[in-house]
């Protein structure tokens, strides 16, 4: 019984991976927090994202026979790993869900508050032509001389 039992909940372990990996990265990148959103925003994201991740995680056991194989043949996959055709039910339900949860929460964020306040300054970027250094060519480290062996004298008659 116990060996059913985690012959069924490995695929799920395997999943997980991919599903913290994807909401990381949401977390970090859609948006970034430099656009503004408040911490409850993000919040409201990250929960969607983790309820859609589990949810897809457990559409991937299901689909396994399907996106296996499909992994397989794709041979390098389509990302950053190969197990990205194998999982994407996984991440594509954490993006989902972080959509779902956080666009209406950040819309009545930007309409009630946002909207009203002056932006968060951006970080300027003057465009400015900035000069590459020249090329340095590496040189190697002076050989120190070798100590000069005694050679024994031999006698020629």
């Amino acid at each position: 019984m116990r060996r059913s039992c985690l012959a069924l909940l490995l695929p799920l372990l395997c999943c997980s991976c991919a599903v913290t990996r994807a909401i990381d990265s949401l977390d970090d990148r859609s948006p970034p927090p430099e656009f503004g959103r408040p911490g409850w925003v993000r919040g409201f994201a990250s929960v969607g994202a983790w309820g859609g991740g589990i949810f897809g995680g457990l559409v991937s056991v299901v689909l396994l026979p399907i996106t296996w194989p499909l992994s397989e043949i794709a041979g390098e996959g389509l990302g950053e790993s190969k197990g990205d055709v194998m999982l994407f039910p996984a991440v594509t339900c954490a993006a989902a869900g972080h959509a779902l949860l956080g666009l209406p929460v950040d819309f009545i964020d930007y309409t009630c508050r946002r909207m009203w306040t002056d932006p968060t300054p951006m970080p300027a970027n003057t465009y400015e032509l900035i000069p590459m250094e020249g090329a340095v060519v590496p040189v190697s480290p002076p050989k120190a001389a070798a100590p000069a062996e005694s050679v024994p004298a031999t006698n020629k008659q």
